[in-house]
C-alpha cells in the first residue's frame, strides 16, 4: 500500500530508565504519527540520565541527527518528550526541517479530529497555551514572521521584540475570548447535568486508554438491549477516534434507565494543556455514578495503560466513584489472562463475539440500582397518572384491578418510593 499522502519524519527519544518502558513509548509515538498521516522513516535514540536541558540530546547525537536529516530529506523531526522553550529554540537553529514534540503531535491529532464547537474550542485553547511560552523558538520553526528592516543587528532585535510582544498579546486575548465562548458551552452542559440529576437519572462513564474499545462496547450494549443502529456512536480503529463526549440513554426491559457516556481516550504523557482544556468534558466522569474502565487485553502494555488512565482519574478526583475494570478484546488473546486482585471488580468481554456483554449490563444494573424496594401499592382510580409513571419508570410485577383502585406489585427506586409510599399497603 502506497503512503503517498504521508509526510516523512525522524523520531528522536531519550531513554532515562527502563528500556521496556522507553520502547513502549517509542512504539506509541509511531502510532501517534500514523494517526497524523506521518510516516516514521528513521529513529534516533540515546541513553542519558536525563535529557540535555539545552538540546534534549547530546551535542554529538545532534550532529548525527542533522546529517541524517540532510541525507534522507524528511519533513519533520519529532521528539518523544515535550520540549522546553529553550530546547525548541536551540534545536530550531540546527535542524533543517520542522520540529515537533510529542505534545505538538497530540495537539495536531486533536485539532484534525475535533468536530463539535466545544472540542474545537478546547483544542485551540490547549494549543495556544502550549505555544505562548514558546514564541521565540517557534518563530523560525513554524515560519513565523520576525521583526525586519535594516539598521543593523540592534534595530532587528528591537523590531523582533516588538513583534514578539504583539504575538503574545494576541494569543492572550485570543485565549480569553475562547474561554468565554467555552464557558457558554459548559454552562449548557451543566444545565443538562442538573436536569438529569433532578430526574434521578444515573450516569455510567466509560473511560480508558485510547483505542481500548470504549465506543465499540457502548455500541455492543446498545445493540444487545435495543438493536438500534441509529443510536450507535462513532467507531474507528485508530488513536483518538473519539474526542466528543457522546451520551446514550439505555432502557432495560424492567424499565431500569441510565445514561452511558463515552469520553476522550487517554494516552501516555497526555499533554497537561489538553487535560486542563478538556476538563469541562471530563467533568462528565466526575458526575458519574459508576466508572467503567475499558482495557485492551491484547496489548502487551496493559499495566502501563491502566496506570496512565488511573493517573488522569486521580487528577480529576474520581477515586471515590465506584469503578469496574473491563478487560476487552479477549478474542485476541489465546490464553486466559491473569487479573491481579488490585484490578477488582473485573469482567472479561469481547465486542467481536459479544462474550461478557450480558454480564457487563447486569453488573452495571446491580451497581446503579442496589437499594430498590419491593412493595405493593393501591392506587385510587382518581390518580391514574401514578400508574402510568410506575409502568414507565419502575419494574411492575403484577397488576390487579379492585373496587378501591389499582393494586400494583412493584420494584421501584427509593426516589419513587418516597413519592408514592402513601399508597403502600400491607398484604395479608
Amino acid at each position: 500500500m502506497e503512503n503517498t499522502n504521508f509526510s516523512k519524519a525522524i523520531l528522536v527519544g531519550v531513554c532515562t530508565g527502563k528500556d521496556e518502558v522507553f520502547n513502549y513509548e517509542m512504539k506509541e509515538l509511531v502510532n501517534l504519527c500514523e494517526a497524523c498521516n506521518i510516516l516514521c522513516v528513521e529513529t534516533v535514540t540515546q541513553n542519558l540520565a536525563y535529557p540535555n536541558n539545552a538540546t534534549y540530546i547530546g551535542s554529538g547525537k545532534l550532529i548525527e541527527l542533522v546529517e541524517l536529516c540532510n541525507l534522507i530529506e524528511v519533513d519533520y523531526v519529532i521528539f518523544n518528550d515535550e520540549l522546553s522553550p529553550a530546547e525548541l529554540s536551540n534545536l530550531a537553529d540546527s535542524i533543517p526541517c520542522e520540529i515537533m514534540d510529542r505534545t505538538m503531535l497530540i495537539l495536531e491529532i486533536f485539532k484534525t479530529r475535533a468536530k463539535t464547537k466545544e472540542a474545537m474550542l478546547q483544542v485551540e485553547i490547549a494549543n495556544l497555551n502550549y505555544m505562548l511560552p514558546r514564541l521565540v523558538g517557534a518563530r523560525k520553526n513554524l515560519s513565523r514572521i520576525g521583526g525586519g528592516g535594516g539598521g543593523g543587528a540592534g534595530a532587528r532585535r528591537g523590531a523582533g521584540e516588538t513583534k514578539l510582544e504583539l504575538d503574545r498579546r494576541y494569543i492572550e486575548n485570543r485565549i480569553y475570548k475562547l474561554k468565554t465562548e467555552l464557558d457558554d458551552v459548559v454552562l449548557s452542559r451543566k444545565t443538562s447535568r442538573k436536569s438529569r440529576s433532578k430526574n434521578e437519572i444515573k450516569t455510567v462513564a466509560f473511560v480508558g486508554y485510547t483505542n481500548a474499545g470504549k465506543s465499540s462496547t457502548i455500541n455492543s450494549i446498545l445493540n444487545y438491549v435495543e438493536g438500534d443502529l441509529e443510536k450507535q456512536v462513532f467507531v474507528k480503529d485508530m488513536l483518538f477516534a473519539t474526542l466528543e463526549t457522546s451520551t446514550r440513554r439505555i432502557k432495560l426491559l424492567n424499565n431500569h434507565e441510565f445514561l452511558i457516556t463515552d469520553t476522550v481516550g487517554f494516552v501516555n504523557k497526555l499533554p497537561h494543556h489538553l487535560v486542563e482544556s478538556f476538563k469541562s468534558t471530563l467533568e462528565e466522569i466526575t458526575e458519574a455514578s459508576l466508572i467503567v474502565h475499558l482495557i485492551d487485553t491484547s496489548s502487551p502494555y496493559v499495566d502501563w495503560q491502566i496506570e496512565t488512565t488511573m493517573e488522569v482519574l486521580d487528577k480529576l478526583h474520581c477515586s471515590k466513584i465506584p469503578c469496574v475494570y473491563v478487560f476487552n478484546k479477549t478474542d485476541l488473546v489465546t490464553n486466559e489472562i491473569f487479573i491481579p486482585t488490585s484490578y477488582t471488580p473485573s469482567l472479561r468481554i469481547s465486542n467481536k463475539t459479544n462474550k461478557g456483554i450480558k454480564e457487563l449490563i447486569e453488573y452495571i444494573e446491580s451497581s446503579l440500582f442496589p437499594d430498590e424496594i419491593n412493595t405493593t401499592l393501591l392506587i385510587p382510580y382518581t390518580n391514574g397518572e401514578v400508574c402510568n409513571v410506575l409502568m414507565e419508570k419502575a419494574n411492575v410485577l403484577d397488576t390487579e384491578y379492585l373496587d378501591s383502585g389499582t393494586k400494583i406489585k412493584v420494584i421501584l427506586s427509593k426516589h419513587l418510593y418516597e413519592l408514592y409510599k402513601k399508597y403502600e399497603i400491607q398484604e395479608a
